[in-house]
């Protein structure tokens, strides 16, 4: 028998966060480490977010249930190999501390082979070569807690491990798991999930890919284009998408408009050049902040009293004032949007269509009569306040 070890290298996709944020948790591809004979000829990545009752924070929380079915042909003899899948600890303003020697934000672990259901041994581990001697350098719970143990950012991470008896020709692998999203003050969500580890396999790729997101109804969310080119690389069930691009980001982005459904992305021969990054910032149109700017900001479907001239002077942020003549028509433009009027000009539509309430309706016209009264006090302050 053939021993090696299997990582899912989460260690390397680990964010930062300070209080202001909470990362809990992220996901990964199988990585061999010395295996070669074994290739990926068919993977299945589902990612699906759910709302739930959380009892400990006596909260709603939101947790992606991740669904990896895997095929994989072994062109040798019959080997065991030890499978690890790897979880670097939460950090920011979270609970670091292990729940029975177990990651605080990972649940609902499991790993069938075959039609098995393997059994799994969790570790702490507080080193990159925690493998030595065919052995995994594990340390107790009262190791790595000690008296000057930093909850919010624990230094060790934890290491889910398993036997997996690879068989001669074709073996499938389906892992499953759940772990809270991460959230901080610029984004409602987001989760991460590592794609290039699939290039270490024997054929250093997959050759047949399929990649499915399902963040529920109504939703609306951005993907970095990091493995894929565009918004076009995509089936989208029922909604649409617009490529985007935000200051915050260094690649690219793709916003993505859900009704119902979700999106998926298929590709033959997949070498991942990029990671998959996936987050929904927050959608607060006043509060966070001062200058409208449509590259990085969300518009609401309802103009209320707040937005109009008796909170012009209050702490509260109107947003009426534009950064630059694109932003400055597109908010000038929101009452007629919000009834489905369908823009000629082409930056203003494309921003539209990138609202998640935003429906089309060919048959209105614009007309000041239909807008109410506080539509049409902030139609005022908007043209007062131009860029």
């Amino acid at each position: 028998m053939n021993n090696s070890l299997l990582i899912l290298f989460l260690f390397s996709s680990l964010c930062i966060f300070s209080n202001d944020g909470a990362y809990y948790a992220s996901g990964n591809q199988l990585i061999p480490i010395n295996e070669t004979d074994i290739c990926i000829t068919k993977e299945i990545l589902s990612i699906v977010k759910k709302t739930e009752y959380d009892k400990e924070n006596d909260s709603k929380m939101d947790y992606a249930y991740v669904t990896v079915n895997y095929t994989f042909f072994n062109s040798s003899a019959e080997k065991t190999i030890l499978v690890g899948f790897e979880a670097p600890s939460p950090s920011g303003d979270v609970n670091g501390h292990p729940i029975k020697g177990r990651h605080p934000y990972i649940s609902k672990f499991d790993v069938t082979m075959n039609g098995q259901l393997l059994d799994h041994k969790t570790s702490i581990v507080n080193e990159e070569t925690y493998y030595i001697n065919n052995k995994i350098n594990e340390k107790t719970e009262n190791e790595v807690v000690g008296d000057d143990f930093d909850s919010n950012d624990p230094n060790f991470y934890y290491v889910y491990h398993f036997d997996a008896k690879f068989k001669q020709g074709i073996n499938k692998i389906i892992h499953t798991y759940r772990f809270a999203l991460s959230g901080s003050i610029m984004n409602e969500y987001s989760f991460d999930y590592i794609l290039t580890a699939a290039n270490r396999w024997g054929n250093h790729q997959i050759d047949d890919f399929t990649l499915n997101i399902n963040m529920g109804d109504s939703e609306s969310f951005y993907i970095q284009n990091t493995f894929f080119n565009d918004k076009d690389a995509w089936v989208i069930d029922n909604g649409r998408s617009v490529n985007s691009y935000s200051q915050y980001d260094e690649e690219p982005v793709s916003k993505f408009v859900i009704h119902t459904g979700g999106i998926s992305f298929k590709k033959k021969n997949f070498k991942p050049r990029g990671e998959l990054y996936l987050y929904v910032p927050q959608r607060y149109m006043k509060d966070n902040y001062e200058v409208f700017d449509y590259k990085q900001h969300d518009l609401p479907d309802k103009i209320s009293i707040r937005d109009t001239k008796e909170h012009r002077n209050s702490e509260i942020h109107t947003c009426t004032y534009s950064i630059d003549e694109a932003s400055f028509k597109i908010l000038r433009n929101l009452p007629f949007a919000i009834r489905g009027y369908v823009f000629k000009t082409k930056i203003i539509q494309d921003y539209y269509l990138s609202q998640i309430w935003y429906k089309p309706n060919a048959s209105y016209s614009l007309n000041l009569n239909t807008l109410s009264k506080e539509e049409k006090e902030w139609l005022k302050v908007v043209k007062q306040n131009t860029w």
